[in-house]
């Protein structure tokens, strides 16, 4: 608590210490992007130059694209932009005051070819030093989706049929909104996907090896999702969408001038989510002797209507002093209602056990972030020292009603599970920024946060009383109130250098102190741990010319437990197969390098490759074994070792002036190793998509996309291979500012079938999965507005949680 207080104390006082410091300088600064992707473009050279054309000052421009010149005497005329590849572009600076740009945009210059003139290649992914951006705002196969269908085409990744993210064969990833935390992503990632429209998205960051300045936690890496910003004076969009599981609608706007900036956005969804599935398990005795089979047949059929609505505002008091504010809010049920039917026979086939169990769910959800920034550019260029906070309230309230019934529809057992949870957090962070040396080519970059959460979950469960099943009674060991607390203190330090003949290094480090307590209120158990984790990062990047680019990055990760993997309170909803979390789960460490080299070629084919290690020890995962009695309990533990060594390209290829094609492959070995289970599960898989668009005459764009992976290992098993593909046809009405696309979702397959796997000594098991998933989609969008170009705001990056996967 006294960590806490002076922390505060800290981040108050450099508001008021910034405002000391602030003073008045003539200057010029801005941002530039490329004309296409709109992705900022780094060590871009712009000068300062007075009426004779003779300059006084020059700079580059920061990873972010930004650049700063502030000017020792006055005279300034004009800008002048400049970097190979790309058409100079020269500005004029009024006199008598700063001059602040928006985004400046820079054409790359004009190859003539044989057959083909290449004006505007729309790259899909850009390779940077430990990141791949994937352009999504200009696939045309993204409207009238989600956030789940656009990470699909994104590189490295992989998105299950139920929305479940993994990066390399890994699930402990930290997904950012903007940059910032979202709790909304914190509470289900893959419900959290589900409810985001993919209208709203401009690009995909997918972070392999994050730098010191992000929360070391994500074992596998780090995905930011960049939404649209308008750059207009009034601008607004509407898109309804419409399909046979799905309809949703969702409207934007967006309001600026000099100084202010607005932007609100709004979804509100209803998804129908169906799905089947055969499950058989065998249990053996420690001698291998079979005693029971268990087979299972279960169907859910669901509705889950949720929403939500996000307000972005900017306030620019001067071209020093700047201000934001965040609001955004989610509410919905995503019930898991199911029916299933058990049987359960000896080992010579003799039924022993047969029932009906019918499972009513409600999973009412209520939550959202409010943060503030303010941002202090100085006089030295590049030079500024930002502050935010956060405060990220949210309220989850489920229960299931279940009944275990004869083959008869005779009543045998009901149970009532009630479930509260209550979740609030803040957080507070400051982070600076201070370039020296001969045109600023070298930077320190630096900060500390503190991030403090307390949950409190409140489960209340009652069953049949003995002999009278309609009647319920409270189970007194099943009933707590689990209170959990975490607190993480951390700082962090970064070099930059820009050094002769196109190489640049970077390195940092991240230091960060964790304090976890535990308290069951009825049973007064308790569990306190602190640790504390260094971890350093490193990249070294040399461009080679001017299409050629290798990097090299290093960095270690961790992943903390969080209250649903800790939370003991049993969910018997199928009494055979029991879902428990574990108070004594430790974090996971990992560390991980990556070897990247990217090439482009003048008949527009560009190549993204990438060459990834990582270790990772104590490793978190779930784990399952059975009782005497056939029944399987299931949690996460610290049980095993896990490496990974692999390959990923990404590649995009123009064909003609009118067919692009993009295709993502990623291929790697998973190594499992547990020595408390006398375990070694190893093997390659590989993930592949493709992805192609065509424009025919009329403003008709045709694209198609498909998605394979093979089969994943996993630590007792593995899942079988998948597919999933998609054809989608736009129709664009310039003068309406209207577009309509038509998609057909796996057209020719009604469900995306999977099997789970698992072996032991003593179990095995096989599920067969099949999400119904064929689909025909019709989505209208339509946007009015005026042109005007926006500025950029930061935000809060919480990255430290461990989100919850979705089942």
């Amino acid at each position: 608590m006294r960590l806490t207080l002076l922390f505060i104390c800290f981040f108050f006082s450099s508001v008021i210490f910034c405002n000391l410091l602030a003073q008045s300088y003539p200057g010029v600064s801005g941002r530039i992007l490329d004309s296409v992707s709109r992705q900022p473009l780094e060590f871009i050279t712009v000068g300062l130059f007075n009426k004779e054309g003779k300059v006084m000052l020059t700079t580059v421009t920061s990873p972010e694209g930004k650049f700063d010149l502030k000017a020792t005497s006055s005279g300034a005329s004009f800008i002048r932009i400049s970097f190979v590849g790309y058409v100079t572009k020269q500005l004029p600076v009024a006199v008598g005051g700063d001059k602040v740009f928006n985004d400046i945009l820079l054409s790359a210059t004009v190859s003539q070819l044989s057959e083909v003139n290449v004006t505007a290649l729309k790259k899909m992914v850009i390779q940077k030093p430990g990141m791949l951006i994937y352009d999504a705002g200009n696939d045309p196969g993204n409207k009238g989706g989600t956030a789940a269908d656009v990470l699909r085409k994104a590189p490295v990744l992989n998105v299950d049929a139920q929305g479940n993210v993994s990066m390399r064969g890994s699930k402990n990833i930290k997904i950012l909104i903007d940059g910032k935390y979202s709790g909304q992503m914190a509470r289900s990632p893959a419900d959290a996907l589900n409810m985001m429209p993919s209208n709203i998205i401009a690009s995909v960051e997918i972070i392999t090896t994050p730098s010191a300045k992000y929360d070391a936690e994500g074992a596998a890496g780090v995905i930011n999702i960049i939404t649209k910003k308008d750059r207009k004076q009034m601008n607004g969009a509407l898109e309804a969408v419409a399909s046979n599981w799905e309809q949703a609608l969702n409207p934007r706007f967006s309001m600026a001038n000099q100084k202010w900036n607005i932007n609100v956005n709004a979804h509100l969804h209803r998804l129908r989510m169906k799905s089947a599935s055969d499950y058989k398990r065998n249990n053996f005795s420690d001698q291998g002797a079979l005693l029971s089979s268990l087979d299972q047949t279960k169907i859910e059929d669901n509705t889950a209507p949720h929403g939500s609505a996000n307000i972005a505002i900017d306030y620019a008091a001067d071209t020093l002093n700047r201000f934001s504010f965040g609001f955004s809010s989610w509410f919905g049920d995503w019930p898991n209602n199911n029916r299933l039917f058990s049987q359960v026979t000896g080992p010579t086939g003799t039924l022993l056990e047969s029932y009906h169990q019918d499972v009513d769910t409600k999973a009412a959800y209520l939550g959202g972030d409010i943060n503030f920034g303010y941002s202090r550019k100085f006089r030295n260029p590049g030079r500024e020292l930002t502050l935010l906070a956060q405060f990220s309230p949210s309220k989850d309230k489920s229960r299931y009603l279940s009944d275990r019934t004869s083959t008869a529809n005779e009543l045998l057992y009901r149970e009532l599970n009630n479930s509260g949870t209550k979740n609030s957090e803040w957080t507070f962070q400051t982070d600076y920024l201070h370039p020296f040396g001969k045109s600023n080519k070298y930077s320190f970059e630096g900060g500390f946060k503190l991030i403090s959460r307390n949950v409190s979950n409140d489960y209340q469960v009652e069953g049949s009383k003995a002999g009278q099943p309609t009647v319920l009674e409270p189970i007194s060991e099943r009933n707590d109130v689990f209170e959990y607390g975490q607190q993480v203190y951390s700082g962090y330090a970064i070099l930059k250098f820009n050094l002769p003949a196109n190489w640049y290094i970077e390195t940092g480090a991240r230091l960060e102190h964790t304090r976890l307590n535990g308290n069951f209120i009825a049973t007064g158990n308790t569990f306190a741990r602190n640790f504390t984790n260094l971890i350093p990062t490193a990249t070294l990047s040399k461009k080679l010319n001017e299409t050629q680019s290798l990097s090299m990055s290093y960095t270690r990760r961790l992943t903390r437990p969080y209250i649903w993997d800790l939370n003991p309170n049993l969910d018997t909803s199928d009494p055979k197969n029991i879902v428990t979390g574990n108070p004594q789960l430790e974090p996971e460490l990992a560390d991980q390098a990556e070897l990247s080299y990217a090439v482009s070629f003048n008949s527009g084919l560009s190549l993204n490759s990438a060459l990834f290690w990582k270790q990772t020890n104590n490793s978190i995962e779930d784990f399952t074994i059975t009782d005497a009695n056939g029944i399987s309990t299931t949690n996460k533990q610290n049980l095993a070792a896990n490496r990974q060594l692999g390959l990923n390209f990404s590649a995009a290829m123009p064909l003609n002036s009118k067919w692009n094609i993009n295709s993502n492959v990623n291929i790697y070995k998973l190594d499992f190793q547990s020595k408390a289970l006398q375990v070694d599960n190893q093997g390659w898989n590989a993930e592949v998509n493709l992805n192609t668009s065509y424009k025919l005459p009329a403003n008709f764009t045709l694209q198609a996309f498909g998605d394979y992976s093979s089969r994943v290992r996993m630590l007792q098993g593995y899942k079988t291979s998948r597919y999933f593909y998609s054809i989608a046809a736009k129709k664009e009405v310039p003068s309406k500012r209207l577009s309509f696309t038509l998609a057909f979702i796996n057209p020719f397959n009604e469900t995306i079938n999977q099997r789970e796997v698992i072996n032991s000594k003593t179990f095995n098991s096989s599920v067969f999965k099949r999400n119904y998933n064929q689909t025909i989609k019709l989505s209208i969008n339509w946007e009015f507005g005026k042109l005007f170009e926006q500025k950029e705001s930061k935000k809060i990056t919480n990255d430290d949680v461990k989100s919850r996967p979705n089942g």
